[in-house]
């Protein structure tokens, strides 16, 4: 349509577009259309440009040749829409009133649809540039997750690229709409992250950062491969009393006296508000770095209520077993509460390795209001 409506204009008004884009028409049209000789029409225009000589610089009259019936070049010259106007400005009489109307509004739709079909074309273009990118961006997540890769690639994941290739699992995992389908993904990122973290070096002086890094999100991937499994409200609770009570007999086989506890005077921490990702000024990626109230929470915790390890009786060569329990206040769950704390006691505390911990055993002691009632109480010994 675009097409022929600019050859309409073509054989109609002698519009054309030149090499720069633009709609021009040219100085024997003018002549033809107008009734007047070629030669009076150039000696007007070059009238012109001797009083304005930028006409011819900004493409309002540009000297051409063209051939005549003999086979001669003869000069003539193309014009704009402001040539144009200049030109039969001194055009009089009502037809060449009438004519010049219809001649500049030949001009503004010609130039219309041609900037409608730079439009399309620039349209077409756009939707294949994206098309592209999404087949290439499709084609980069595949080479990391697509056939079965997503075990290897956190497996071998460096901790400095983690963040980045997280992020592309989880824009890949977007693409996943079959439910069981994205459930099997969750279990090979578990998967993999957990050979990861099991492989750290205990001598890396990163191996608590990345440790719990790799946790923190081997956590939280379980959670959300648990809530894609669609359990029943029912299951899960039967799922949850089942590791309750589980615990509980435990704690009933093992459990020492309240007494035999050492005392501290701070609320749990959760391991949820451990770590915060943040954008690292200097590389611009993302990293995981301990949070402003994990910060905080260490630098007040009260370590000077810890008996000293030679009069806590334990052989620390050997496996030993921690008994937390916690005061503190409903909303939290007492079980996300053991890493910081191990952390603090055993690793900062304590100078040792967690590697020796064999069982730990968690508890609620009791409810309390504020974070200001908040009370730890640990007990350590060695696995019989």
């Amino acid at each position: 349509m675009i097409d022929n409506n600019l050859t309409v204009f073509e054989q109609e008004f002698g519009l054309t577009i030149n090499e720069d884009g633009k709609v021009v028409t040219n100085s024997i049209k003018v002549a033809d259309y107008y009734g007047k000789e070629h030669k009076d029409v150039l000696k007007k225009i070059r009238g012109f440009i001797e009083l304005i000589p930028a006409l011819v610089n900004e493409g309002n009259f540009t000297p051409v040749k063209y051939m005549d019936a003999k086979g001669e070049n003869r000069p003539m010259f193309e014009m704009d829409r402001s040539g144009f106007a200049m030109l039969v400005n001194k055009f009089t009489g009502d037809d060449a009133t009438i004519f010049t109307y219809k001649y500049t509004k030949a001009f503004e739709e010609m130039m219309e649809e041609l900037e409608h079909r730079r439009e399309q074309s620039v349209d077409v273009l756009k939707a294949l540039n994206e098309k592209d990118i999404k087949l290439q961006r499709k084609k980069t997540l595949d080479s990391y997750f697509g056939k079965r890769k997503t075990v290897t690639t956190f497996k071998f994941c460096k901790y400095e690229e983690f963040n980045n290739i997280l992020s592309l699992f989880e824009e890949y995992l977007v693409t996943i709409k079959d439910s069981e389908i994205k459930r099997i993904e969750y279990n090979r990122f578990i998967d993999g992250l957990t050979q990861n973290r099991n492989n750290v070096n205990p001598n890396d002086k990163m191996y608590m950062p990345k440790t719990s890094t790799y946790s923190y999100y081997i956590q939280e991937f379980a959670k959300k491969k648990g809530s894609s499994e669609n359990k029943s409200y029912g299951q899960r609770l039967r799922h949850k009393d089942g590791i309750i009570k589980e615990q509980q007999n435990i704690i009933s086989t093992l459990n020492p006296p309240l007494e035999d506890y050492m005392v501290l005077d701070a609320h749990g921490l959760s391991e949820n508000y451990m770590y915060e990702t943040v954008e690292n000024e200097i590389t611009g990626k993302n990293i995981t770095v301990k949070s402003y109230v994990y910060k905080n929470w260490i630098k007040k915790f009260p370590s000077f209520q810890l008996k000293d390890k030679e009069e806590l009786n334990v052989d620390w060569d050997r496996p030993i077993t921690v008994f937390l329990k916690f005061d503190c206040m409903d909303k939290f769950d007492v079980q996300n509460f053991s890493k910081s704390a191990i952390d603090q006691i055993i690793t900062r505390d304590f100078g040792e390795d967690d590697n020796i911990i064999d069982k730990v055993i968690v508890e609620r002691n009791k409810s309390v209001e504020s974070f200001d009632e908040g009370r730890i109480y640990v007990y350590i010994q060695n696995v019989d």
